[in-house]
């Protein structure tokens, strides 16, 4: 599934796991189609709810179209959200002014900027949101803002160990492209070093309307698109982004703020539904918060170490992560390595089908809201399989979970979950 998600800062709020095609419209009740002006959308209506959650999504190398400028991504997405509109207003402004929420999603090859506002302002959001985007105009003050804003969320991850860890075994993994670097700038000097016109470059280049992904779920209908009156006409999403994978990724150990051990291993690309969705089984099962196995076990155990397992799903290839925080992590290791390999043995029926049953209610109830619902056709969407987001009624996502049996996740585990990348992270110790 996806990615941690970068999201606005508490201040900024305040003041670091998918083109639409047919296979979009097997629910009943959702559209998609191709927008007015450039680019794909798709509406996944819920008249129950009465909030709309909207969103953008493209691809786009966090570091830049050469590699060279890690964190422009999410600069030129932050800067284009508050920089002013033709009205005057931010996008940013708008959606607070309605009492909705705004996330920029940044993540190595795509973005995302998702919002969730009152259903009676989703007409004013799909323009402002389109408009800010298909037609960005970045100024020094915007910049500025985007600036600041990288600087907290920067100074927040170093504190985060997930967040850290995820970064670190991603640099490991791949020897160069975008997921090699962190999509956040990892300096105040790299920050600095991106300048107003090399944003505006990049946002002009990677918000095209073409090169983009509308998703409206929650109290919505097809009238919204035609507040829609930016972009620059018909034309192809990017290729994906696709990173090369080292040829013997190696383990490393690195000092940080915090301590921590993460764990990674390539695994099959979106395409693979069947071993992608067998992978995501795995990581639910071991690692869901308070019904995992190991996180069980740990709060049994009342360790005060978190972990956190998932399977990303990316283009090509997706990446299995574990990441452990906390005191005694090297004990928790070996307790994941020991109940993952444990699972190279086929799991009993009455088990298997259990655990089978539980992961479809968690697939379910993570895609109850609008926004949960957005954030999947969106990422799916952008990483190349639409009709796979999870939470499509009939989509290929559930049958793919029916079809798992105890023998193919236990050839899962012995083909993908062999030996690890592995990152030790230990703290700097304190000067004081």
């Amino acid at each position: 599934m996806s990615v941690r998600a970068l999201l606005f800062s508490a201040a900024l709020v305040a003041a670091w796991s998918l083109p639409a095609g047919n296979a979009m419209a097997e629910s009943a009740l959702q559209q998609s189609g191709a927008l007015p002006h450039g680019g794909t959308y798709v509406i996944d209506p819920d008249t129950t709810v009465a909030s709309a959650a909207i969103a953008l999504w493209f691809r786009a190398p966090g570091a830049g179209y050469d590699d060279s400028t890690p964190g422009i991504a999410e600069l030129a997405a932050t800067a284009a959200a508050v920089a002013p509109l033709a009205s005057g207003k931010s996008l940013f402004a708008l959606v607070h002014s309605v009492g909705g929420e705004l996330n920029v999603e940044v993540y190595p090859d795509i973005v995302g900027i998702a919002t969730v506002v009152p259903a009676s302002a989703s007409r004013r959001v799909v323009a402002a949101i389109t408009a800010a985007y298909y037609a960005p105009s970045v100024d020094d003050v915007a910049v500025k803002t985007a600036r600041a804003n990288a600087a907290v969320l920067g100074v927040q991850q170093r504190y985060e160990a997930d967040a850290t860890l995820h970064d670190l075994l991603f640099k490991q993994i791949f020897a160069s492209g975008p997921a090699h670097y962190s999509p956040l700038p990892v300096s105040v000097a790299e920050i600095t070093s991106i300048s107003t016109a090399q944003i505006g470059a990049f946002a002009k280049r990677a918000f095209r309307s073409e090169n983009s992904f509308l998703a409206l779920s929650g109290n919505v209908d097809a009238s919204s698109l035609t507040a829609v009156t930016d972009g620059g006409g018909p034309g192809r999403m990017d290729p994906p982004y696709d990173s090369t994978v080292a040829p013997s990724p190696a383990s490393t150990t690195t000092s940080a703020l915090i301590g921590g051990i993460g764990l990674a291993w390539i695994g099959p690309p979106i395409t693979d539904e069947k071993a992608s969705t067998a992978l995501d089984f795995i990581a639910d099962y071991l690692f869901r918060e308070e019904t995992g196995v190991v996180t069980r076990q740990l709060d049994q155990s009342a360790s005060d170490a978190a972990v956190v397992g998932q399977f990303i799903t990316l283009h090509d290839p997706g990446v299995m992560v574990v990441t452990i925080g906390g005191d005694h992590a090297g004990e928790v290791r070996d307790r994941v390595l020991g109940a993952l390999s444990a699972m190279r043995t086929p799991m009993d029926a009455q088990t298997f089908n259990a655990a089978r049953e539980a992961f479809l209610y968690h697939v379910a109830s993570d895609t109850q809201t609008p926004q949960e619902r957005a954030d999947n056709l969106g990422w799916y969407d952008v990483e190349g399989d639409p009709g796979y987001a999870p939470g499509i009624a009939d989509g290929t996502y559930g049958r793919s979970v029916r079809s798992l049996d105890p023998a193919y996740v236990a050839d899962v585990v012995k083909h993908y979950l062999a030996t690890p990348v592995v990152v030790n992270m230990q703290a700097k110790e304190s000067s004081q």
